[in-house]
Formats: C-alpha cells, structure tokens, sequence
C-alpha cells in the first residue's frame, strides 16, 4: 500500500493553481545545495489535502548528477551501488534522450534534434535540478520566484535561463476554458491508480507510477533490498518535455484538405470532422469511439470507452493521437503483449501551456506549446516506449489493415523527418472507403530531459537530514 502522505504532492494529482513555472538550476557546494532544499522544503505538499493558497505550492526534480552530489559523503548510499541498482536509463548518460545513439528512435531528429534544445543555451545534462512551481497569482509567482533566485545564487546553485520567455523560465498558465493550443479540450483523461492494491476494475497497477514495490509483473528497479530500495520507495521518474506547437500550420492543413474530406460527403464542418480524426477526440473533448461522424450537442467526457469494437479505424483512425498514446483494449503484437501483459504503459501528466493563442492560418512568429511533466516508474517501458511509438506505429498488429500502417506515426506528434517513416495518414470511412492525407510537423521538441521526484522522506535525505 502507498500512503499518499509520502508523496510529493504532483505524484498524486495535479496542482490547481493557474499559474506554473519550471526552474533548471546546476549543482555547486553540496553542503550550500543542502541548505536551499531546507529552506524550501516547507513549500512541498504531500499528496493529501491541497496545500493553503497565500504559499506557493513547490516539488523538487533531480538528475542522477544532482542526486549524486546531494549524497556525496552519505555513510550509507554509496553513488557506485546506487548507479548499479536504480534504472539504468536514468543513471547511465548513454541511455539519454539526447543521446546522438538514442535520440532518432525518439523521433528527436531534423528541427526536433537535441543539439537545438533549450533554445542552445545548455546542454541536457548540465540540468542537475528543477523545481516545479505552482502559484495562485502574478504577485505571488514573482515575489516567489525573485526570493528563489536570491537564495539560490546565494547557495551556489546556477539557474540555466530561457531568454525568451518573460520570466526566463520556462512559464505559463493551465487555461481557465481548458483549451490548449490546436483548440482541444485537455485534461479529459488521467489513469486512475490502485494505490491500496485492491486490483479493482478499471484501476491502474500504482506500480506503474511509484518505485519501491518490485513485483513479478513491475521489476521496478530497486529489486534488492537495502538503502537504495529505501531511498528509491514511494519516489517516480519525471519526464520533462518542451513542445512548440505550430498552429498556423495545422490550422492550415485543416483548410487545405477540407476539400477533399467534403468531397468524402462525411457531412458537417469539414475541418473540424479532419481535426477530429487527427486528434481522436472533438474539440469539446467527446471521443470519436463514440461519436465517430459527428459531435455530441453536449461535451461526453466519460472515459470508459474502447477501440477493440473498431479494428480499421472507421471510427476513430487508429494513428490519431489518443489511440497510439493510450490504445486501451486495443491489441499490441505479440512481444509487446508479452512486454505488456496487463496492457500498454501508462503515463500521468503534469504541466502547462504557454504563449499567446493564435486563431487563422498566418504564423505570427509568437512562441507557444506545451510543457509536460509526465511521471512513471520505469523510463525506458513507459516514456521511452510511448515516445516510439509515436514515431513508428509497429506496436500493434491492427496497423497491417492500412497501408504502410506498421511505418505509421501519431498523426499529431509524429516527426515526418525521422528516416523511414510514412507520412500519410489514412483514414477508413464506412463502405470499404477511405481518405488519405500527407501529414506535416505540427509540433517540434525543444528539449527533453528525466528526474527522480523522491518520496518527502527522501527529499529530507538530499537535503542533508542523515540522522
């Protein structure tokens, strides 16, 4: 059983407040390092009750780096066991996104490559920190984030700034409406977790989510116990993914294909139906597995829907992007059914948007997107795995009733420019009938990078708090 009151707060839910900000910061003196994370320490909630709003609501990100040094002279975390025992693809820098060996197969190629990230200030790997923080308004997030400052440089911490960016941070707000830049409703869906392994319907394994509780079915590294599987417990890894989103671009690949879906006789407003499908959701956030032709008169956002009734995808088209990140009753291929044996991984996501909206097909040249925390237990099964899927839709034998259909991407998020890959999105109609479309690069990366977000225990632990 996970208590949530060993959490960190994010691990449980997401924050509540509007207003967010990710702060990357370079490790110096352990012992001053130490001493920032004590003084903020009071600022993290668990993941119980929402913390008060006149503070600021905050949670602590590391890399191996950062942990490393944080425990430099600890009498019993020896660093060599620790990068031996816990996940491989979190302490090795081999197995990095940004890897030049490991970066294609993620799709980070062409205007998505690692050598372009955090806008060619820093590298990856020199972001030992980040703290995630959450506020309830602008006087508070720049009091906050000045005092943070202050006491950061004051304890040796180097902050890794983003210049374009107004708080030279990355920033930016949750949307009051819900809508996010391509004009889709967000935060529909969360997998609901089994906290108490009670194996209820429905619920997800919290293996999947929190380390520390290695079983047959989640080697969850640690496996062996002792002082890295105690540091580890109740901890998770975070993915921290920067997304420009082009909406000028995608607001034109809708206007110039409507034509064609018209011609289709599919009915309605042909840009939004094209939208839909690309999507796998209305814009109002009602499925397509339900309301495959047109929307509801009412927003239908109950999860509990399935694509094994639909096998070709002529309700929902099986590379739209919420099929390939959550195929749910969907079959996989045999070794990943084998990989997978209670179904595809599942990740929580965290975040915000940021940029001014934009409505038309004429690029302003304005900066906007995503940024997405995204917690898991294992990189490479879950984040990693989600990624290439994204990139290379072979994990399911159902995309061998499409042309192409195990070269397919995620008619989203795919990167057109990996090598190899098919860039028609093909979309089934009833009759035997179908539409096709050359997709196009709606979004670009624009950096990627893993933490361990530890248990409140072992957060007092990187804060120095050894006895």
């Amino acid at each position: 059983m996970t208590k949530l009151d060993s959490l960190q707060g994010i691990v449980a839910k997401s924050s509540e407040r509007p207003l967010l900000s990710i702060l990357l910061f370079r490790i110096g003196a352990a012992d001053n390092a130490r001493a920032f994370l004590r003084h903020w320490l009071r600022f993290v909630p668990d993941g119980r009750a929402p913390p008060p709003v006149d503070a600021p609501e905050l949670y602590f990100l590391f890399s191996w780096d950062g942990v490393s040094k944080l425990l430099a002279g600890h009498p019993t975390l020896k660093i060599d066991v620790g990068r031996d025992q816990l996940e491989g693809y979190f302490t090795n820098s081999d197995l990095a996104p940004d890897n030049p060996a490991r970066a294609p197969d993620l799709g980070f190629v062409g205007d998505s490559a690692p050598q372009g990230w955090w806008e060619g200030k820093f590298l990856s790997a020199e972001i030992e920190l980040a703290l995630y923080c959450c506020f309830a308004d602008d006087p508070q997030q720049g009091a906050t984030l000045a005092e943070m400052r202050q006491s950061a440089a004051a304890s040796g911490l180097q902050e890794l700034t983003l210049p374009s960016f107004p708080q030279h941070a990355l920033s930016g707000a949750r949307p009051p409406d819900g809508v996010l830049h391509f004009g889709f409703r967000d935060g529909v869906t969360q997998p609901k977790i089994d906290w108490e392994d009670k194996k209820m319907p429905g619920e997800v394994d919290r293996r999947q989510f929190v380390i520390g509780y290695p079983s047959e079915a989640y080697p969850v590294k640690p496996l062996k116990p002792g002082p890295w599987l105690d540091f580890a417990r109740d901890g998770c890894f975070a993915g921290l993914t920067w997304l420009y989103q082009d909406v000028a671009r995608f607001n034109r690949f809708l206007r110039d294909n409507a034509t064609t879906v018209a011609a289709a006789g599919v009915g309605g407003d042909a840009q939004e139906w094209l939208a839909a499908k690309l999507m796998g959701r209305w814009r109002d956030g009602s499925p397509l597995a339900r309301y495959p032709t047109i929307p509801p008169a009412a927003p239908d956002l109950d999860d509990a829907f399935g694509y094994a009734d639909d096998p070709r995808g002529e309700k929902c088209p099986l590379a739209a992007h919420i099929r390939v990140a959550n195929l749910r009753d969907q079959g996989l291929s045999f070794g990943n059914q084998v990989r997978f044996p209670d179904g595809p991984p599942r990740l929580q996501r965290r975040g915000f948007s940021y940029g001014s909206r934009l409505d038309g097909v004429d690029d302003d040249g304005g900066r906007r997107g995503l940024v997405g925390v995204f917690l898991f237990a294992r990189i490479n099964e879950q984040f990693h795995t989600v990624l290439r899927w994204m990139q290379a839709t072979d994990f399911s034998d159902a995309f061998r009733a499409i042309p192409n259909g195990l070269r397919s991407q995620d008619s989203v998020v795919g990167n057109r420019d990996k090598r190899n890959a098919n860039s028609q999105a093909f979309i089934p109609l009833s009759g035997g009938r179908d539409i096709e479309f050359r997709l196009q690069n709606f979004v670009r990366f624009q950096g990627v990078k893993t933490f361990f977000v530890p248990s409140l225990k072992t957060l007092g632990v990187l804060a120095g708090q050894w006895s």
